[in-house]
């Protein structure tokens, strides 16, 4: 969290989404978040925790906001299909 924060405050994050990322068949909801930079050429690269390098996985999608919004970015809508 703590780099990512310092890449937007850098100015080369772009943008991010977040995602369902549940297991098949657990019946449990996780949501993940990627995040996009044009100046690193990145598109998609996963959240993950600083210590284990693995994916970071939310358990509620406003824990999720929560991380982006800690990054600096502005969650305001949602969408979906």
């Amino acid at each position: 969290m703590a780099e990512a924060k310092k890449d937007f405050e850098r100015g080369l994050l772009t943008g991010f989404q977040i995602y369902d990322s549940s297991p098949i068949m657990d019946g449990g909801v996780t949501w993940s978040v990627s995040l996009s930079s044009k100046q690193l050429k990145v598109d998609g690269g996963a959240l993950v925790d600083a210590r284990t390098k693995k994916d970071r996985v939310f358990r509620t999608l406003d824990a999720a906001v929560k991380a982006v919004r800690e990054i600096g970015f502005r969650a305001t809508t949602m969408e979906g299909q």
